[in-house]
């Protein structure tokens, strides 16, 4: 006790004794930091977009073209694996890209484009004015930092658009193949039709027997009806692999910010001035001490 006490009393000392140099130093620094942070660091403004992923399901041919009411139960917004593959489309090199280069990001950040690194140090300042994370709610956030508050709300928007546009073209992709793959069928369907049509016109000509002519019809109309259920499944397939809908439902859209996000000037400060405070002190016991910290090494 009477340990700690003499230290106490040995701190309060050091500091009475250090007290204008501590008192200048830690002026000089809150001023300073004031200073620079008001001159040097411009305001930055924030806009934000929410949405949910939609369930892909939802525009399944099975889905569009149920004919019964509650025949299968599906979720309208997506799950997990949706979210995932959102957040992986919001964080590619080939999003951040297109956006820096849509709204000429290495200009506006004010690098010079010809150099080497101002593409490196264009992405890395987007980067830190960007964010895409998950909400506690399950929705998806994108986040846009810049200095123009129109240009944040109109990235972050775009951002949300591009997503949409770059997860239907990952749905439909397969729905495509599936496509092509009944275009070819039905390709062959038809040829084999008129083939089985001219057989029957040369049939009838050649004067066949009736119950020949009536096989081949029989056959003709069995072709013809699977025929034109292919189609009917092609413009089903067709009408699921539309662009005409959207794979997100934005529940709130961004807008430019009404006030600054950051920096918080007032935190810099503080703690600057924290911290010249604690360094003066620090440097005022060790000085304090030295012969006796040295004679301890």
């Amino acid at each position: 006790m009477t340990r700690k006490h003499n230290d106490l009393v040995e701190l309060v000392r050091i500091l009475l004794k250090w007290r204008k140099p501590i008192i200048i130093v830690t002026v000089i620094a809150a001023i300073g930091t004031a200073a620079f942070s008001w001159f040097f660091m411009p305001d930055y403004f924030k806009s934000s977009v929410n949405f949910y992923p939609s369930n892909p399901i939802m525009t399944d041919r099975q889905v569009l073209y149920s004919t019964t009411v509650g025949e299968i139960e599906i979720d309208y917004f997506g799950g997990t694996a949706d979210v995932d593959r959102i957040l992986t489309l919001a964080h590619t090199s080939r999003m951040k890209d297109y956006i820096i280069n849509k709204y000429h990001l290495t200009e506006h950040y004010g690098y010079d484009s010809t150099k080497t690194l101002a593409r490196y140090k264009t992405k890395k300042k987007f980067e830190k004015n960007y964010k895409a994370v998950e909400t506690e709610f399950g929705a998806v956030e994108i986040t846009v930092w810049d200095k123009d508050k129109q240009l944040a709300s109109d990235m972050a928007n775009h951002i949300a658009l591009t997503i949409d546009n770059q997860n239907k073209d990952m749905i439909t992709r397969d729905k495509n193949v599936v496509i092509q793959t009944f275009k070819q069928d039905i390709a062959k369907k038809e040829a084999a039709n008129d083939s089985l049509a001219n057989v029957i016109e040369q049939a009838k000509a050649s004067g066949q027997r009736a119950e020949r002519i009536m096989q081949l019809e029989t056959q003709f109309e069995t072709s013809l009806t699977d025929l034109n259920n292919s189609r009917k499944l092609l413009e089903q397939y067709q009408t699921s692999a539309s662009n005409n809908f959207s794979t997100i439902h934005v529940t709130e859209e961004a807008f430019p910010a009404i006030r600054k996000d950051k920096p918080v000037r007032s935190l810099i400060v503080i703690g600057a001035t924290i911290g010249a405070f604690l360094f003066m002190l620090i440097l005022a016991v060790v000085t304090e001490n030295y012969r006796k910290i040295r004679e301890e090494l």
